[in-house]
């Protein structure tokens, strides 16, 4: 389930960068402006992950 779960959330970063031109003109800005949405994203996903982890790992025994 968490490996799902991990190609999910991955898979997002690579969608996202699809449809960065509609986004950046959505938005009235550059396009390497809107391409900080993946940079963004993939630094949160990154320093999260390894905390997200410890708090979900159920009790040692």
């Amino acid at each position: 389930m968490l490996a799902i779960g991990t190609f999910a959330v991955g898979t997002d970063a690579f969608v996202i960068a699809g449809v960065l031109p509609s986004i950046a003109s959505s938005m009235r800005v550059s396009l390497p402006e809107a391409g900080q949405l993946v940079t963004v994203f993939s630094l949160a996903y990154a320093l999260s992950a390894p905390i997200t982890g410890a708090l979900c790992d159920g009790p040692r025994p």
